[in-house]
């Protein structure tokens, strides 16, 4: 069904600039997420660092949710048209993915924490996860006010779940750097065991919110 004319849309009726704005920033977060965590979930496995693998495992159900949304809009300004099923598919996998990762999480820190394992955090996940937090802050505020514009839920859920990411990347700051420069050995498991809390609530609260829909 075609939507109904509004006077603030495009000359044809329609919002493609800001459904090609859409386009756009979802295939930049497609990109930055699938780099970052690739890099992250690397680092991770080869220092031992749960949280890092817990933080590049949370991006890629980021990515996921983006490459659902990167075709949704896509397939509207090929049609002129927003399909509604395709932004409810791509809202139930995100918050599918995120609850399991963030169980995941939740287990991987307790098991962790009940261990006698060292961690040997490096500089560059530091780093990834300061460029990461700033990264995925302009995302997601982007995300959010290309959304509003739209009127697409599914790029509004995705801009939440870019906040989080940004929330775990400023606890992966809190954690690696406690463990690299403080050699508390239990921040890495405490941190991994906050993020999965996060992502399990976030993805409660906004799938309830959306059977109120």
């Amino acid at each position: 069904m075609t939507r109904e004319p509004d006077p603030t849309a495009d000359d044809d009726g329609w919002h493609r600039g800001h459904a090609s704005a859409a386009l756009v920033v979802s295939v930049q977060s497609v990109v930055w997420t699938v780099l970052s965590s690739t890099t992250a979930v690397v680092l991770g496995v080869q220092h031992h660092t749960a949280v890092l693998v817990a933080f590049g495992a949370v991006g890629y159900v980021d990515a996921i949710g983006s490459i659902a949304l990167t075709y949704h809009f896509r397939h509207g300004l090929r049609h002129d048209e927003l399909s509604d099923s395709i932004e409810a598919i791509a809202h139930r996998v995100v918050l599918i993915g995120l609850l399991l990762v963030g169980l995941a999480s939740i287990v991987g820190g307790v098991v962790r924490l009940s261990s006698d394992a060292a961690t040997d955090v490096p500089n560059t996940a530091v780093v990834l996860a300061i460029v990461s937090l700033a990264v995925l802050v302009m995302l997601s505020a982007r995300k959010r006010a290309i959304a509003q514009r739209v009127s697409s839920p599914a790029l509004l859920s995705d801009a939440h779940l870019s906040a989080v990411g940004a929330g775990q990347a400023a606890v992966a700051v809190a954690g690696t750097g406690l463990t690299r420069w403080l050699d508390w050995q239990s921040a890495d498991a405490l941190a991994t065991a906050a993020v999965g809390c996060v992502a399990v609530g976030l993805a409660v609260v906004t799938w309830r919110g959306r059977d109120r829909v």
